[in-house]
């Protein structure tokens, strides 16, 4: 009967967030389900009885297998519903009439999953996984990243966070998903909640204070979940081994593309430029190398750096370390919000000396015709970093910004080094 569950499911989801279910107050208590117009519009339908009939009809029917209570509005028994109550006594009987699992058994089932997925977790999914059971068991709350009542997409979640702790090497989404889910699209389900994961536990983001302004996909690529494996653009004067042989970068023009894999297998042999500069975006790369002359090294990040091409940069800067040699180290971004983040990130995380280049208020002055304006949103967003210190560095163009509502692309910039 259509109208008896639904009657019963509510009285039911009513009792398991109640404080009944989580046994914080006396046993006399009990779950109504009020019948007004906010609750049950079709009961209140004007221009047809057959509605409210009906559901007197299903109320009455499960009064009378003793899974509810009914109360008549005054003087209107068996015509108007006041409201409902669940028997306490015969919850069993109410689950398997809906052919429903309690709460509870759900419950335990993702505390089970949580506890057993831990077991060889990395250290991050491993305090994810243990908070998931600790809080699922005592009755808390757990909707940020997954639904009680589905514990198979738990269990996908579970066991995609777990895959994703362990990846030694950039893997594309797609062949993720087929190896960890059974399908190339499986993934698609749970990615944001493996990145909200991600966000809240990976040491990467927790330990810098988050990741709020970085995208799903960076967070994922944090992980070295890409959409497609991705190399590393270089272009100048750095030298390095790899099987045995010496590769000098000087004599690949404009630039020689490396895949992780192999930037994880190379030894720097000598850092022959002047100075290193990342740069954010791939059309600025190209930009830079045609414009300056120079002798650099220029590596493209690909926006929102991952630890794969941040250990690439500490190889140079352990390699400068070791035989003594001082270099600085440059990036150039886009003068707004995200540009920001990258080089803040990359700072803290990788180059502690790493400064700015054409990222400040003279060069949004020169380019002003190309600034581009912003609402009152970005705003806001602007204005929390004005009064971070940890972007100091950028107060003086945060303000200028501010005060003339322009943010302003790097390809707009010709990007010539003195």
């Amino acid at each position: 009967m259509k109208e008896a569950g639904f009657l019963l499911h509510r009285l039911l989801d009513k009792y398991e967030n109640s404080v009944l279910y989580k046994g914080t107050t006396r046993s006399n208590r009990r779950v109504w389900l009020h019948f007004n117009r906010r609750n049950l519009p079709r009961y209140f339908d004007d221009s047809t009885a057959r509605h409210k009939e009906n559901i007197n009809e299903a109320a009455r029917f499960l009064e009378d297998r003793g899974l509810v209570e009914i109360a008549w509005e005054r003087f209107e028994e068996g015509n108007l519903i006041k409201k409902i109550a669940l028997n306490l006594d015969h919850l069993r009987e109410a689950y398997n009439f809906l052919g429903r699992r309690p709460r509870e058994d759900k419950e335990n089932r993702v505390a089970g999953l949580a506890r057993q997925y831990a077991r060889g977790a990395a250290p991050w999914v491993r305090d994810f996984l243990h908070y998931v059971a600790d809080r699922v068991e005592s009755g808390e709350s757990v909707a940020r990243y997954l639904d009680i009542n589905d514990p198979d997409r738990a269990a996908a979640l579970f066991k995609a966070v777990k895959e994703a702790g362990l990846l030694g090497e950039e893997t594309p989404r797609r062949v993720f998903s087929q190896r960890v889910l059974g399908s190339t699209k499986a993934f698609d389900a749970v990615a944001g909640a493996v990145a909200r994961v991600a966000a809240d536990f990976h040491p990467q983001f927790r330990e810098t204070g988050g990741c709020g302004t970085v995208e799903t996909g960076a967070v994922l690529a944090e992980l070295g979940i890409v959409d497609n494996p991705g190399h590393i653009f270089i272009s100048g004067g750095l030298q390095f081994i790899v099987n045995g042989k010496l590769i000098d970068v000087a004599d690949f023009y404009p630039d020689l593309g490396i895949s992780t894999e192999l930037a994880g297998r190379m030894r720097v042999a000598a850092v022959t430029a002047d100075y290193i500069i990342t740069i954010e975006n791939l059309a600025a790369f190209y930009s830079f190398i045609k414009t300056n002359r120079g002798n650099f090294l220029a590596v493209y990040l690909g926006g929102y750096h991952n630890s794969l091409r941040r250990n690439f940069l500490r190889k140079i800067r352990e390699h400068l370390d070791t035989t003594g040699i001082s270099k600085p180290f440059y990036h150039w971004g886009d003068i707004d919000y995200g540009g920001f983040d990258i080089f803040v990130h990359l700072r803290d995380n990788c180059l502690a000396d790493l400064r700015p280049v054409f990222m400040d208020v003279n060069t949004l002055e020169k380019y002003r015709a190309f600034c581009l304006p912003f609402n009152d949103r970005y705003a806001k967003k602007l204005r929390k970093l004005l009064a971070d210190p940890g972007y100091r560095v950028f107060h003086p163009v945060l303000a200028y910004m501010l005060q003339n509502g322009v943010r302003l692309e790097q390809e707009c910039i010709e990007p010539y080094m003195k």
